[in-house]
C-alpha cells in the first residue's frame, strides 16, 4: 500500500501557493465599493446590477462600464476563492496530520513475540514483502566463470567498479537488491541481468543492466541483442528495466544513477 503522505504534502503546497495569489488579489481590491452584484437576462443579453453596501436600492450598471462589472465580478470571484483554498487547506492539513498509513503495520509489529506467532495480520507488513522477495528473487544465479574483484558493503564481489558503485548506491539508499538474477527468455535460453531490485514502495520488481563498455563495436551489438532479449520476455526500458551506461571517455554518471534511484526505486 502506497503512502501518500508526500502527495498530500505536494497537495498542500500547491494549495497554499494558490491561497497567496488569491490574497494578493483581494489585496489589491481596496478601496473598491462594496456591494453585492446581480446578474440577470433578458432577450438574451446579460443585465447587470448593483447594489452598494448599506444602500436599499440597487442600480443597472450599463455595458459601457464593462470594466466596472468586470473588477466586482472578479473581486467576488477571488474573495469567494480565498474562502474555500482557506477551508481546503484547513481540512486537508488536519487529516494530512493524522494519516499515517505505516500505523497498519506497527499495529502488528508492537504485538509481543508470542502474540506475533499466533497472529495473522490484515496485510503483510515491509519486512514480510522484502523476504517474500528475495525468496522468489534469488542472486548469483550466473555460474559462468568470470573475474570478481570489487567488494560491496554488503559483502558481494562484482566485476567491475561501476557495479560496486551501483550496488553501494542501492544499500545506501535501504533498496532490497540481488547480483545477477535468473530470468527465462521465451526460447529457453537464460539471462543475468546485472541486479534486480524491489521499490518497496509500490512493491513492483525492477531489473538493472549496466553497459560498461559501449564505445566498443562488439560489446554495443551483442548488448543491444541482450536488450532485444529482455523486451521479448517483458523486460522494457523505463517500465521494468533501468539502464545505465558509460564509455571509456565517459564513466558512470553518478547523478544520473541518482535520479534514476529516485525516480524508479524510492517514489
Amino acid at each position: 500500500m502506497i503512502n501518500y503522505k508526500e502527495e498530500l504534502n505536494k497537495q498542500l503546497y500547491e494549495l497554499r501557493q494558490l491561497e497567496k495569489d488569491a490574497a494578493q488579489k483581494v489585496k489589491s481590491y481596496k478601496g473598491l465599493e462594496r456591494g453585492n452584484i446581480r446578474v440577470s437576462s433578458s432577450n438574451g443579453n446579460y443585465q447587470y446590477h448593483f447594489k452598494k453596501e448599506g444602500e436599499a436600492k440597487e442600480h443597472y450598471i450599463s455595458k459601457i462600464d464593462i470594466s466596472r462589472i468586470k473588477l466586482l465580478l472578479q473581486r467576488d470571484y477571488d474573495e469567494k476563492m480565498l474562502k474555500h483554498l482557506k477551508d481546503m487547506i484547513n481540512r486537508l492539513d488536519k487529516f494530512n496530520n493524522r494519516y499515517d498509513i505505516d500505523s497498519i503495520d506497527e499495529l502488528y509489529e508492537k504485538l509481543s513475540e508470542g502474540r506475533r506467532e499466533l497472529v495473522t495480520p490484515i496485510r503483510a507488513t515491509k519486512d514480510m514483502l522484502i523476504k517474500d522477495w528475495y525468496d522468489r528473487h534469488p542472486g548469483s544465479q550466473n555460474s559462468y566463470e568470470k573475474k570478481y574483484e570489487f567488494q560491496t558493503i554488503r559483502g558481494e564481489l562484482l566485476r567491475s567498479k561501476s557495479e560496486k558503485i551501483l550496488a553501494d548506491n542501492f544499500y545506501s539508499n535501504d533498496i532490497p537488491y540481488v547480483c545477477e538474477p535468473e530470468i527465462r527468455l521465451r526460447d529457453g535460453r537464460f539471462k543475468y541481468p546485472d541486479f534486480a531490485l524491489l521499490n518497496v514502495k509500490r512493491n513492483k520488481t525492477w531489473y538493472w543492466e549496466h553497459l560498461g563498455l559501449v564505445d566498443k563495436d562488439d560489446y554495443a551489438t551483442n548488448n543491444f541483442a541482450k536488450l532485444m532479449d529482455y523486451e521479448e520476455c517483458g523486460l522494457i526500458v523505463g517500465k521494468n528495466l533501468i539502464i545505465s551506461m558509460e564509455t571509456k571517455e565517459r564513466p558512470l554518471e553518478i547523478g544520473m544513477v541518482a535520479e534514476k534511484v529516485k525516480e524508479f526505486l524510492l517514489l
